[in-house]
């Protein structure tokens, strides 16, 4: 439910609107007991915004030319007319209506302000006090462009003339849908006296000044839209008819109210229901608030930002927790099945311990690796999980390098090259062989270790391989100087550049935008420790 306040210099309104459907209206008197009233109403809905509609006999409106300027030289010439027509008023607005080309570009500014600030201060400061969130200060006449948008005339010049309190009448002036003029003239005939000529009058009064003031020629003819209440639309409608010299059409409020599904609680004699609905429907809509007095509606938004990214951090946290409970389902599921797996194995040991003829392994090597397994279960490192952190660790340094995969083995000898080639048995004359030829910066050394073969890649690799290969060399040297691994070696770099080899490649129309990568693969080994 949106709260507009809407003031005509005298007293307060406030309405409550849900929708196009308007909830409530309270009225505030400008005296000390309205002024508590509102007080009391503003500290009942404290920390919800509201919007300030002004209808004032006290506002003035300026059209001038300007030349055509940017930034702060337009605000300085648009400070020097302020302070020309405004020079004592703390409410003022210039908007752009128009651009001439003529021998120079040309702007054509209206500018509104309020020349009597006493009548709002009273209610600004309770609305300060009271900490209400204000939006903004809208002005009546500029508001209505909105309506004279939706009217599709073909007449270049139009006059909307409508009521929102029986003392004063509204005549506001659009020349191509933009506002140039509003007045608001005294009227005593609302109730009683010939109010359809007062209105002719004054119409009449209106198109004398464009005249003079060069805004219309003579023979144009001028469009007036006339809201008014079923008390008076007859009177006008004939008195309208006598009239030539302008083209009239005159509107029934309610029944406008009713067209465009605004519902209000009884019959309507003003035209404000329309305008504070009008209000109601702009999301951001200010013309006349300072920084001052939006303060509160600026915490009000602060507050809202924050309550937003706090429900989005709340999310995200319940996000990991989630993740990190299925992530830690599915290492005790993989453990379950590693202890089935361990049990099979057991099982045909046995099986192949009962019957050696279908076996070609020995019973005693068949027992040493239970043994082993067994010990290394129960007295050593039994999942890879310390090793697979160390290493993470040591890559998130890096932060352009992904990994993409990493096997993870527990081996007898320290160089052995992937889990296929542990051999917990004695080794064979050509298995030695094979170590001596490998080329391995590891040394052959026996004992009990665990290995992790990494394989990476550069993210967004730009074919900056001086970069990669230099990122390399500072991984190695970081790891190996990390005193966390018994060795470091690099298994392939983004570029080989040793002297017995040779650079190759394909290059042609179709390799032309291949999109060049960068991959590494080194191998850490650790000793493993009994914890026990």
């Amino acid at each position: 439910m949106k709260k507009v306040l809407y003031f005509t210099g005298y007293r307060m309104v406030a309405q409550e609107w849900a929708g196009n459907n308007l909830d409530s209206a309270i009225y505030f008197e400008p005296d000390e007991h309205g002024l508590d009233l509102f007080s009391a109403y503003l500290n009942s809905f404290r920390n919800e915004p509201v919007r300030l509609l002004v209808d004032l006999i006290e506002e003035e409106f300026r059209l001038v030319k300007i030349p055509l300027l940017r930034g702060s030289d337009r605000q300085a010439v648009i400070k020097r007319n302020y302070s020309k027509y405004f020079r004592n008023s703390n409410f003022r607005f210039a908007i752009s209506q128009s651009i001439e080309k003529n021998k120079r570009k040309e702007e054509n500014l209206l500018l509104i302000g309020l020349t009597n600030d006493s009548l709002l201060e009273p209610w600004l400061k309770i609305i300060e006090t009271t900490r209400t969130p204000l939006s903004g200060i809208i002005s009546l006449p500029l508001l209505s462009e909105e309506y004279v948008k939706n009217l599709k005339s073909e007449c270049k010049i139009i006059i909307l003339v409508s009521q929102q309190v029986p003392s004063n009448l509204r005549q506001s002036v659009f020349v191509d849908g933009k506002l140039v003029l509003s007045r608001l003239v005294p009227i005593a005939s609302f109730y009683q006296g010939n109010y359809a000529d007062d209105v002719i009058r004054d119409i009449e009064s209106t198109q004398r000044y464009l005249i003079s003031q060069r805004i219309v020629q003579r023979s144009e003819i001028i469009e007036v839209n006339i809201l008014t209440n079923k008390r008076h639309f007859d009177k006008l409608t004939l008195r309208c008819a006598e009239n030539k010299a302008f083209k009239f059409k005159i509107v029934e409020i309610n029944e406008l109210l009713d067209n465009q599904k605004i519902q209000v609680s009884e019959l309507q004699d003003f035209s404000s229901g329309l305008f504070c609905n009008l209000a109601n429907k702009k999301r951001v809509l200010n013309h006349y608030a300072r920084s001052k007095e939006k303060k509160y509606y600026l915490h009000h938004l602060a507050s809202h930002a924050l309550k937003f990214f706090s429900v989005v951090c709340l999310v995200g946290s319940v996000g990991l927790a989630m993740s990190s409970g299925i992530n830690g389902w599915l290492y005790n599921s993989t453990t379950i099945e590693t202890d089935l797996i361990e049990k099979n194995f057991k099982a045909k040991y046995n099986r192949l311990s009962d019957n050696l003829d279908d076996s070609n392994m020995s019973t005693d090597s068949m027992q040493n690796i239970v043994n082993t397994v067994d010990e290394i279960q129960n007295k050593y490192l039994n999942d890879p999980q310390q090793m697979l952190t160390l290493v993470s660790q040591d890559i998130s340094i890096f932060s352009s390098l992904r990994v993409k995969k990493m096997d993870w083995f527990v081996s007898n000898y320290a160089d052995t090259k992937n889990a296929s080639a542990v051999n917990w048995g004695k080794q064979t004359r050509q298995q030695k062989k094979q170590n001596k030829q490998t080329k391995s910066t590891i040394p052959h050394t026996q004992g009990l270790f665990e290995i992790a073969v990494v394989e990476a890649e550069f993210l967004n690799f730009d074919g900056n391989y001086r970069y990669a290969l230099s990122a390399v060399d500072d991984l190695e040297k970081t790891m190996a100087e990390s005193g966390k691994y018994a060795y470091v070696e690099i298994l392939k770099r983004p570029l080989d550049i040793e002297s017995n080899n040779s650079l190759t490649g394909n290059v042609g129309k179709n390799q032309a935008n291949t999109q060049p990568s960068a991959l590494i693969a080194f191998r850490v080994v650790r000793e493993v420790s009994n914890e026990q």
